[in-house]
């Protein structure tokens, strides 16, 4: 237990637990492939109803962009999802080049901020919201994202702790992305043999990240 504490920079039973539940090393395989073929991707709003702006400049939530998978029709395939600092084509575009593989479709509506997408070698499809049924705008990130503000309600009981937000979007993203395994049991041992594969995360770096 004093190497375990040492290595993560935590002291106390409580903390070194927390930190190797959340701890984003686990959850995140660094030779986990791209997504590919079509991929729609939207952002989204966490955080419940507050004042404030609405929509894409809403205040004190937490902004996070999605990435889902086609797998046949209106089937969900591998997601990825990501908190951003803002809905600038720069952010946006960013988020696309390091999720989803080069010259794949990628669908979205039709904000701004995806204008460059083709130039940075990808296939395009935007779609305008006003042309188009919000449920059938994007419907893999809507489900998506309905599910993620489902679960939130559970493991963090409703209260979104902004400095263990990464690591609450990747253990979803890891769940969701082997939700139809059959060996249930593996899942927990490829999380720990991840963990024994990289660098120790000391609490402070696994908290101070930032979108």
């Amino acid at each position: 237990m004093g190497h375990f504490s040492k290595d993560l920079g935590i002291w106390q039973l409580p903390q070194c637990l927390a930190a190797a539940a959340q701890d984003q090393n686990g959850h995140v395989f660094s030779d986990r492939h791209l997504l590919s073929g079509d991929v729609e991707v939207d952002e989204a709003f966490l955080g419940g109803v507050r004042s404030g702006k609405r929509g894409r400049g809403a205040e004190g939530k937490q902004l996070i962009v999605i990435a889902a998978e086609f797998s046949r029709k209106k089937k969900i395939g591998r997601i990825r999802i990501k908190r951003s600092s803002d809905t600038s084509a720069e952010s946006l575009e960013g988020f696309i080049k390091t999720n989803i593989a080069a010259k794949s479709t990628v669908h979205t509506d039709g904000w701004k901020g995806y204008i460059g997408v083709k130039s940075i070698g990808y296939k395009h499809l935007s779609v305008k919201s006003e042309s188009a049924d919000p449920d059938e705008l994007l419907p893999r990130v809507n489900i998506v994202t309905a599910l993620l503000k489902r679960w939130l309600l559970g493991p963090p009981h409703g209260r979104l702790d902004e400095k263990h937000m990464d690591s609450y979007l990747e253990e979803f993203v890891f769940r969701f992305n082997r939700r139809t395994s059959k060996v249930r049991g593996l899942l927990f041992q490829r999380i720990i043999e991840n963990s024994m594969n990289v660098e120790p995360a000391p609490y402070k770096k696994i908290t101070a990240r930032k979108p």
